[in-house]
């Protein structure tokens, strides 16, 4: 089992905003388990997380952007970037009731600066 990040980017009056799990001490990127030896993929265990457990449409993403994110500071997981087509399809009520919602890039500039844009993790 090997653990994937992801997170949602739309952009509205030239702010962006991020897609974050409330975890604590700090926020973190929504993370799913991939199980390869069932045969899953690293793309296709996020997006089946989106949608069972976030309730989130994958017609509406567009993949962004692969990166490694050294989660926690130590371990480095595969994080896709994931562009919003319509950010208003979003149940954010739901969002908040399952521990994920959306913060601005200002907020969540410290969890950014773990994320290597050069970084490919690879997943054999």
């Amino acid at each position: 089992m090997s653990l994937v990040a992801g997170t949602i980017i739309f952009t509205r009056d030239d702010q962006s905003y991020f897609l974050v799990a409330d975890t604590l001490p700090k926020q973190q990127f929504y993370t799913v388990k991939m199980h390869r030896h069932e045969g899953d993929t690293a793309l296709g265990s996020l997006l089946t997380g989106l949608k069972t457990d976030l309730g989130i449409d994958p017609n509406n993403l567009r993949l962004g952007e692969i990166a490694g994110w050294r989660m926690d500071g130590n371990e480095v997981i595969s994080l896709y970037t994931l562009d919003a087509v319509d950010s208003t399809a979003f149940d954010l009520t739901r969002l908040d009731l399952v521990g994920v919602h959306f913060v601005s890039a200002r907020d969540a500039a410290e969890l950014l600066l773990d994320v290597d844009m050069m970084a490919a993790v690879r997943l054999d």
